[in-house]
């Protein structure tokens, strides 16, 4: 299952492969509706506190297949406090469904998601307009999830934080890419910022997804990944969390690091936390 919370964090939205949905409040825990079209796998993008987008990044394995992207959305009603509803999302302008489009990076921008697609581009989708945008033919330089930061610690960068979109799985480090420039590009990266590679020393060197970011304000950020053992019988995971700071000149300034062994009955893939 995978669970995102709303920009505010007073929220918490879950999507499980069956469609089903469950919404928490920060009291109650409910069920929401089920979403229309299962997706094999799903990227829960949180946009307000009241509206998540869903991206499936590999439709190729949804059966039988449906939109790609969905919103799933709270409308407010005088009488019972409102509803969640799903919608779906048109595919962007010009899409060519003969190229695989993979969905390859993807990131939030105040009401607009940022999707970059294989062989095809970037685009932006604004979610209140609900019309998409092509930003060009180029594709972000991360891999997956990427935060944005509009104005950087008062330097007026408007700097994107990700993990590099390298082949190698175990290279791919911690970088900044300027926004302000076409195409987009990497201004600084930190390899010494990977929070896998404790974990990878220890034994634990299978990575079951890439590593996520969140960003916590005034130039600091949270790193994480979870990994596993190739012990088939006794399959161990470890979820591994970086604090790293970072100053205006974009230096690393400290980093620590943490693991936290998870017990023998947790799955081998974790849930996936968007934070």
């Amino acid at each position: 299952m995978v669970f995102s919370d709303s920009p505010c964090g007073n929220f918490i939205a879950g999507i499980g492969t069956n469609g089903r949905t469950l919404l928490y409040n920060g009291a109650v825990v409910s069920r929401g509706p089920v979403m229309p079209s299962v997706k094999q796998f799903v990227f829960l993008v949180p946009v307000s506190d009241r509206m998540f987008f869903v991206i499936s990044p590999y439709p190729s394995y949804d059966v039988p297949p449906g939109p790609r992207f969905e919103v799933l959305q709270h409308h407010p009603c005088p009488d019972n406090g409102g509803r969640w509803a799903w919608s779906a999302v048109p595919e962007p302008p010009g899409f060519a469904r003969c190229k695989r489009a993979d969905v390859t990076a993807y990131f939030v921008s105040d009401v607009c998601v940022w999707i970059s697609l294989q062989h095809q581009g970037t685009y932006s989708y604004d979610t209140v307009r609900r019309r998409w945008r092509v930003e060009g033919a180029w594709q972000l330089p991360i891999k997956r999830r990427g935060v944005l930061v509009s104005d950087f610690l008062g330097t007026g960068r408007r700097l994107l934080f990700g993990f590099h979109a390298l082949e190698d799985f175990r290279g791919k480090p911690f970088c900044a890419v300027d926004m302000d420039i076409r195409p987009p590009a990497i201004v600084a990266t930190w390899p010494e910022a990977f929070p896998a590679e404790p974990a990878w020393r220890a034994g634990y060197t299978i990575c079951s997804h890439v590593p996520e970011v969140g960003y916590f304000g005034g130039g600091r950020f949270c790193l994480w990944v979870t990994n596993h053992n190739n012990d088939k019988t006794h399959r161990r995971s470890v979820v591994c969390f970086m604090a790293v700071e970072l100053s205006p000149e974009l230096r690393l300034l400290e980093r620590k690091f943490t693991c936290y062994l998870l017990p023998l009955s947790s799955r081998p893939s974790p849930a996936d936390v968007i934070m």
